[in-house]
Parts: structure tokens; sequence; C-alpha cells
């Protein structure tokens, strides 16, 4: 049987270039655990399972997530990843969040559209006041 592979928080930090904090952060909220601290170093060790978890967080916040729809996502997709329901679940949380990214873009693009209306009724202003 392979040894499990263990990462110190400055290894994981490295890893996926976030702060150890964060790790801690993460830790603090229950989204990720160490193993026992290892006792020679003292350091907090974690498994390769928590790596992928941690790769799997930084992904969801990278997409927009919140906190909890990345812990719920997660713990849904370890406790059966074939899972119909599950599935089911984690695209829901999909469209929900493809819903918010629409409206976020129409949001933009009436706001982009007033900046460009006031930029051309403010060229409009500068050439008539030129002109005189």
């Amino acid at each position: 049987m392979t040894e499990q592979k263990f990462f110190s928080i400055q290894e994981l930090a490295s890893l996926f270039d976030i702060s150890s904090r964060t790790i801690r952060y993460y830790e603090e909220i229950g989204m990720l655990v160490s193993k026992e601290r290892d006792s020679a170093t003292k350091q907090r060790q974690f498994s390769n399972q928590q790596r992928r978890r941690l790769k799997l967080i930084l992904r969801g916040k990278k997409l927009g997530f919140s906190l909890q729809e990345i812990k719920d996502m997660v713990d849904l997709y370890e406790h059966n990843p074939k899972g119909a329901d599950e599935k089911n679940r984690i695209l829901a949380y999909a469209d929900k969040k493809l819903i918010e990214l629409e409206e976020q873009i129409l949001e933009l693009q009436v706001l982009k559209d007033e900046i460009e209306a006031h930029k051309q009724s403010y060229l409009l202003e500068t050439d008539e006041k030129e002109m005189k």
C-alpha cells in the first residue's frame, strides 16, 4: 500500500500561491481539516485529500461562489461523487450563479451605456462651446 503524502501549511500555500492565513481560516471555519501536528516539526499536516479539497475551494472562489456554497458543493461531491441527487444540487448552484452573472452583465451594460451617453453629451457641449 502506498504511503499517504502529507503537506505542510507552507507547502500548500506555496503550491496554490495563497497565504498560510487563508488556509488557517479555511480550517477554522471547517472547510479543511489538518492531521495532528507533526511531532518533529509541530506543523499542521494536510492530506492529499485536503489538498484536492483546497483546490476545489479555490476554484469555487474564482468562479464567484460564496464559501458556504463551496462548502456545500464540496461536501456533496465528497459524500457521493456519482450520486444523481448530489449532481443535481451542484448543478442548481451553477444555474443560480449563471442567473446572477447574467443580471450583473445587464447591470454593467446599462452602466456602460450611461457612461458613454454622458461622455458623448460632454463632447457635444465642448464642441459647441469651441464653435462659439
